[in-house]
């Protein structure tokens, strides 16, 4: 049984700011709608990760960072002074010179891929224990024999890892701040992940809770009852594909031009400076729409 002020997880007892028995956790990232988490209610519990700290949150119940501490370079960070990316190995993840000390002198857990011998906030990620709760959600795979097979895990970040290690855990509402998952990458790898792991954790009843602007299970319209949320984009683009169609065949008709067509030549010549002129306001049109989709929520 857990003890007042206490979480029991399967990493054991742990003393954490926040009132028994804990139900509901924030997991912050570092994307601006961090700031939207009630940082005042302290009987929502807060898990954070890697060097998140940087942003200066308030405060914490819970930590992570799953990646190897081998795996890691260490830079001085200050404002004024950005990372040459050129000098950091391939595949290594960036960490302020006092990483792990800031991790090992944290006073609530610190959950880390393997626990070092001598801190005694750390825990080991309960990975196997995870990855067996989660085992009976993940899709069947079929082969071109017609073999059916359980489906191997999917995990895509860190905040995934937080979330199935919440849900195992039993908190029945859990909040998502700071992670929007919107640059190419996550996007692609990552975003799907997590929208799975959440569409799980809607259908165990967990009450999930997301800033009005992350992307993450949102869409800009309602597909086929409500008409696209790019459309304007979409004209635009077939304004250029006109202009540019135009301009070609203002192109060639002035170079079959004979030498003795002096005025048909200048007139070809004034015609395509002002097709120019309709391609720089087109893009610059498109542009202006693709702006105003983007901030669309």
């Amino acid at each position: 049984m857990s003890e007042p002020g206490s979480v029991t997880t399967t990493a054991g007892t742990m003393t954490a700011a926040v009132s028994a028995p804990v139900k509901r956790i924030a997991i912050i990232g570092t994307a601006q709608s961090w700031t939207y988490c009630p940082w005042q209610d302290t009987s929502l519990a807060v898990a954070a990760l890697n060097d998140c700290y940087a942003l200066g949150l308030p405060r914490a119940d819970f930590w992570f960072d799953l990646h190897p501490f081998n795996e890691m370079t260490f830079v001085e960070r200050t404002p004024s002074r950005t990372v040459d990316a050129s000098k950091i190995p391939v595949g290594s993840y960036v960490r302020p010179l006092n990483h792990l000390d800031w991790l090992r002198t944290r006073t609530f857990p610190v959950f880390l891929q393997t626990a070092p011998p001598g801190w005694s906030n750390a825990r080991t990620f309960p990975v196997e224990q995870v990855l067996a709760w989660w085992a009976r959600f993940w899709p069947w795979r079929v082969d071109w024999k017609g073999s059916v097979t359980q489906g191997r895990d999917y995990e895509g970040s860190t905040p995934c890892w937080m979330l199935m290690w919440a849900i195992m855990e039993g908190f029945t509402e859990i909040h998502i701040y700071g992670i929007h998952l919107a640059t190419e990458w996550e996007y692609v790898e990552q975003r799907p992940n997590m929208e799975f792991i959440l569409g799980v954790a809607a259908a165990l009843g967990v009450k999930i809770v997301l800033p009005t602007t992350t992307p993450i299970c949102q869409s800009k319209f309602r597909y086929a009852y409500e008409p696209k949320a790019d459309l304007p984009v979409q004209q635009h683009l077939v304004t250029i594909h006109r202009v540019k169609e135009a301009g070609a065949r203002l192109q060639q008709a002035r170079q079959q031009t004979r030498w003795w067509q002096r005025g048909r030549r200048q007139d070809l010549t004034a015609q395509l400076s002002r097709k120019d002129m309709e391609l720089v306001d087109a893009k610059t049109e498109m542009a202006k729409a693709k702006l105003r989709l983007a901030v669309m929520t």
